[in-house]
């Protein structure tokens, strides 16, 4: 089992949208970082697809910074990787962040919760901007729906933790060291999160939202990822290396 953490750039937004009710009016530069899972069995798994090209008027509200090789595309090259290699993309969920690259990987499996991928078509008004429906609604992507825990392939598990979406997910990976890698996607999107138990800021339930974070915070010998933490940039740091 081998984890890679990839990079396609970094978010600008306030950070009250990361922390509920904190740090209003201070702009934040949220990591995008996706995972590259390699499992002894010989799967090659992604865990989301990164922010790509957002649509003009989301530009204008959600600027981005990206170097040219912090492309999905290019991060994928640097494992000698393309996106047709890809065996099993995860969404966490389908907010833009987290799937603005879905339309690379047509001949990939993608799993998704149920509840996520339905609520994406037809989101109420307070989570329309969360998503940008030509990300997801691609022809020729094969998606398969599941309803809570399962088993995604060897030693990968998807759990279900709502509250920042309708159908978040977070990925279990069981280390050959026997720790679990926990990546938390934004029901902990920085590790303030989960250690000071603070919600996301953008959310559509409070109430699971922080029941998520207490279900991430039981998992035994776990090691957090948070996607969009800025001081868990390198593998050292998240205790990969």
């Amino acid at each position: 089992m081998k984890l890679f953490l990839l990079f396609d750039g970094f978010l600008c937004l306030d950070k009250s949208l990361v922390v509920y009710m904190k740090y209003m009016g201070e702009v934040y530069e949220a990591a995008l970082k996706p995972l590259l899972i390699l499992t002894d069995g010989g799967e090659k798994v992604l865990v989301d697809t990164g922010i790509g090209d957002l649509p003009e008027p989301h530009k204008k509200f959600f600027p981005v910074k990206r170097k040219a090789d912090e492309t999905l595309k290019a991060q994928l090259m640097k494992h000698g990787l393309k996106p047709s290699d890809i065996d099993i993309v995860i969404n966490t969920h389908l907010h833009f962040d987290h799937c603005g690259n879905n339309k690379l990987f047509k001949s990939t499996r993608f799993v998704v919760q149920k509840d996520e991928l339905n609520y994406a078509f037809e989101p109420e008004r307070f989570q329309q901007a969360a998503y940008v429906k030509e990300f997801f609604d691609v022809k020729g992507l094969n998606y398969e729906t599941v309803r809570g825990r399962c088993q995604v392939c060897e030693d990968v598990t998807v759990i279900r933790t709502p509250g920042h979406s309708v159908g978040h997910q977070s990925v279990l990976v069981k280390g050959e060291d026997g720790k679990n890698y926990v990546y938390c996607g934004d029901a902990a999107p920085i590790r303030e999160n989960l250690e000071r138990r603070n919600i996301p800021g953008i959310l559509y339930n409070a109430h699971k939202a922080l029941e998520s974070i207490d279900r991430l915070r039981r998992i035994k010998n776990a090691v957090y990822i948070y996607p969009h933490d800025n001081q868990q940039t390198t593998l050292a740091q998240i205790g990969l290396k």
